[in-house]
């Protein structure tokens, strides 16, 4: 069973003693307020709406301060919702914005942010924290449905219609996230203050803006220049 929770958690208000003025449920008449996923596939196509298909136990902490533990949690990165459990529902998390961050998945921490997208302009979605502090190398999973090529009079290709899962990777620092291209130009942009010195390390290891690793290894340089 899958309820919309419209604001935040049922059980905040045992566990952190909010008032439950800040959190309500959307109320549908009886039929209409459970959403069945059987076994949590899209009929009639292939792949996992899902980061992992494994439920985690997990942890949000709010903006307000307030923490709810020993939560089993999943990310629908199809659907953009972080669905959890509780007394044997699964609920969606209908209040991102309230929520500093998310551990989940052994550790691994998502956070809920705007970027801009060139033709649908403002966004938010959740990204997962890689590495970094002054400068964050951030990950925005997506789940696209590619369409079956399934061609009837040859008998070739995809009948089903199936789920791609991608990466794309972002730098965060300070008010700004930007898109980091394949040529590595916005991420050299933003962080201009050493752009010739990163542009050097780079070139001599031989270093990509397309591999995560790299990546790693070149937020981390720059990241090395601040260390008090």
């Amino acid at each position: 069973m899958l309820r919309r929770l419209s604001v935040c958690l049922s059980i905040l208000l045992i566990n952190c003693g909010i008032s439950t003025a800040q959190l309500y449920y959307v109320n549908l008449p009886p039929g209409h307020n459970k959403i069945t996923l059987g076994d949590n596939r899209i009929p009639g196509v292939k792949g996992s709406p899902y980061l992992s298909d494994e439920w985690s136990m997990g942890t949000i902490t709010l903006h307000s301060g307030s923490v709810i533990d020993s939560l089993e949690m999943r990310y629908n990165v199809f659907a953009g919702e972080i669905h959890y459990k509780h007394d044997g529902n699964v609920y969606i998390l209908g209040s991102p914005d309230s929520v500093r961050y998310i551990t989940m998945y052994g550790g691994r921490y998502f956070v809920y942010l705007p970027y801009n997208e060139k033709k649908e302009g403002t966004q938010k979605d959740y990204f997962e924290f890689l590495s970094g502090d002054v400068a964050q190398l951030l990950v925005r999973h997506t789940v696209t449905k590619i369409k079956s090529n399934y061609n009837v009079a040859m008998d070739v290709g995809e009948k089903d219609d199936r789920l791609e899962h991608k990466n794309i990777y972002y730098l965060r620092k300070d008010n700004s996230i930007v898109l980091i291209d394949r040529k590595g130009q916005n991420l050299l942009d933003l962080l201009s203050d050493k752009s010739r010195e990163l542009r050097d390390f780079v070139s001599q290891n031989r270093l990509s803006f397309t591999r995560e690793a790299d990546l790693k290894r070149i937020v981390d340089h720059y990241n090395s220049f601040h260390k008090n």
